[in-house]
């Protein structure tokens, strides 16, 4: 594929794609036991993330409306901040407790699942989460705004 047909693919075609499988990567290493089929586990748990990650991300949309209203004097850095972070935890919470509700039992063991998956991915979600609010999101909605101008 010629780089110029690759920069016309949208960005958040590559992107969610790109964030439900690195996130279900670290929580299938989190909860497959040893002598699992590791591939087989985690094409399960990425093809669940794809589905359930864009409803989650309709949400976080919701989340910066809302650090505004609730502080609206707070500084557009601050509120960048305080936006990935609640971005990442949602995330997170929410894609660990379906990935658990999948690979669990569901029996006692199932808040240990979500706690390995959660805990475990943690990291590499605050890092999406800090590259969407800083890097991503202003990216997209220039790409927003010349879209709307160029009508």
């Amino acid at each position: 594929m010629p780089i110029s047909a690759f920069r016309k693919i949208p960005a958040p075609v590559l992107i969610l794609p790109t964030i439900a499988l690195l996130l279900s990567a670290f929580m299938t290493w989190a909860n497959a036991a040893a002598g699992t089929v590791f591939v087989a586990l985690w094409a399960r748990n990425f093809a669940t993330s794809v589905v359930v990650l864009p409803l989650i991300l309709l949400g976080i949309g919701q989340l910066e409306k809302l650090v505004a209203w609730v502080a609206p004097g707070m500084r557009p850095f601050w509120r960048k901040v305080v936006v990935s972070l609640l971005s990442s935890l949602a995330i997170e919470s929410l894609l660990a407790l379906v990935i658990s509700l999948i690979n669990s039992p569901w029996d006692a063991s199932l808040p240990l699942y979500w706690w390995h998956a959660f805990s475990r991915s943690l990291p590499i979600g605050l890092l999406i989460g800090f590259f969407m609010g800083f890097y991503m999101k202003p990216k997209l909605d220039a790409m927003k705004r010349a879209a709307l101008n160029s009508l």
